[in-house]
């Protein structure tokens, strides 16, 4: 069962779709995302949020803060900017 990953920066919607976890770079530290986590907001620090499919890592993105809601079943990052990582 997937989770619903939506990354967000001011300017628009950069990404949206499901991914099996989210790994996103939190303030206390690295935060992996699965179905059925927790409800929480977390403030994220300058770092590169992982996506995975299939156990293997499918994109990543540079954020530079932020904040992540995370709901059993929705991750929302509201980046203040995010590129892709080749």
């Amino acid at each position: 069962m997937p989770i619903d990953l939506e990354i967000v920066s001011p300017e628009k919607l950069l990404l949206s779709r499901a991914v099996d976890m989210v790994v996103i770079p939190a303030e206390d530290g690295e935060m992996g995302v699965l179905p059925q986590h927790a409800p929480m907001i977390v403030t994220l620090r300058e770092g590169v949020i992982r996506l995975y499919t299939d156990g293997k890592v499918t994109d990543q993105l540079q954020v530079s803060g932020g904040f992540a809601e995370v709901t059993p079943q929705r991750v929302t990052v509201l980046a203040d900017a995010a590129t892709a990582v080749n």
